[in-house]
């Protein structure tokens, strides 16, 4: 790595890198989500994403080499086109089982998840219901399996910390994480909105730990993944109004509303920034989706900002061609950074 793009890399919060030495007492399945999208505008170059080329490699196989390479994954279950993702996978072990795609995201989701628990039925250590899995996207080519273990890691020392199981761990990445990602000098790069917390700034990622029997609401999750795309007032203004609509919905509307307007008032920084980013707390974030959702949600934050960079568009992919290399050196480094802090 050049002087310069080490000096970047380090751009990185060590205060993100601490987390703990032990993780759950049993391997996590994981569910990885390669679905054919229906809305036709969504493919890139006419393609599912899972199946695009990145550096000469597809990006589902990115995936599920890190996944293998993680100690504390157990079964894959990849849900998609069967046809395509067994050509994809073929070579694979036993363990990565392809499953057919049943339409929206939310229902391709509980085909990974319903064959997961099929799979542990008659095993005694933990009921069905109250096993956590590992959920993460297909077009992510800088996953790493020390970024998925870190991950784990940091969901199970907060189940420890909370002391009552979680229902739906949510990875985030903030922004120190990103910025090595960022355009520099003549160098695409990419740069996305960030949610303005009391915290910090912060983006989702493509990768949560969750018992999804214990989310009572779990169809305002496809409601939320369809309309995440922050940077369209479109879709923010349609999220606005579904929340409204759900029991306790009201408190996640304005909190909706509210995190947006900070956003748009963050070039400034004047007042009226300063005073609704103070408020717009973690804990006000998990709190309020709890209750929409109907089980209790906890931001785990990832020093791996990769994890937030998933295909949404042909730019995208064109970017993340092109940069490969020194990213995946960048996400090298933080892995040596996560070390060092253990």
């Amino acid at each position: 790595m050049c002087p310069e793009k080490e000096q970047k890399s380090n751009r990185i919060d060590a205060s993100r890198t601490d987390h703990a030495s032990t993780a759950y007492p049993f391997l996590l399945d994981a569910v990885v989500l390669a679905g054919t999208h229906k809305n036709l505008r969504r493919l890139i170059a006419g393609r599912n994403k899972a199946f695009l080329d990145v550096a000469g490699q597809q990006l589902v196989r990115y995936v599920i080499n890190a996944l293998l390479d993680v100690q504390h994954i157990d079964r894959i279950f990849v849900v998609g086109p069967p046809e395509e993702l067994l050509g994809a996978l073929a070579g694979l072990p036993a363990r990565v089982k392809v499953i057919a795609q049943r339409g929206e995201m939310l229902s391709n989701c509980w085909a990974g998840i319903e064959a997961s628990e099929d799979s542990h039925r008659f095993s005694k250590d933990i009921p069905v219901a109250e096993r956590p899995l590992l959920v993460i996207s297909s077009d992510l080519p800088l996953v790493t399996g020390p970024s998925v273990d870190d991950f784990i890691r940091r969901c199970a020392k907060a189940e420890q910390e909370s002391e009552t199981p979680l229902a739906m761990l949510v990875g985030v990445v903030d922004e120190p994480g990103v910025t090595p990602f960022y355009p520099e000098n003549d160098k695409p790069g990419i740069k996305r909105p960030f949610v303005e917390l009391a915290g910090g700034r912060l983006r989702l990622a493509n990768i949560y730990v969750a018992r999804p029997r214990q989310l009572a609401h779990q169809e305002i999750l496809q409601t939320g993944f369809a309309y995440r795309k922050a940077k369209d007032w479109r879709n923010v203004v349609v999220l606005i109004y579904k929340f409204f609509r759900r029991p306790h919905g009201w408190h996640s509307a304005w909190l909706t509303m509210r995190v947006q307007l900070t956003l748009m008032l963050s070039k400034r920084k004047g007042r009226l920034y300063r005073w609704l980013k103070a408020g717009n707390t973690e804990s006000r974030v998990e709190k309020s989706f709890s209750e929409v959702l109907g089980g209790s949600v906890k931001i785990i934050v990832s020093p791996y900002g990769g994890l937030s960079l998933d295909v949404d568009d042909p730019q995208d992919y064109k970017v993340l061609n092109a940069r490969y290399k020194d990213w995946a050196a960048i996400t090298a480094a933080v892995k040596g950074l996560v070390e060092e802090h253990q």
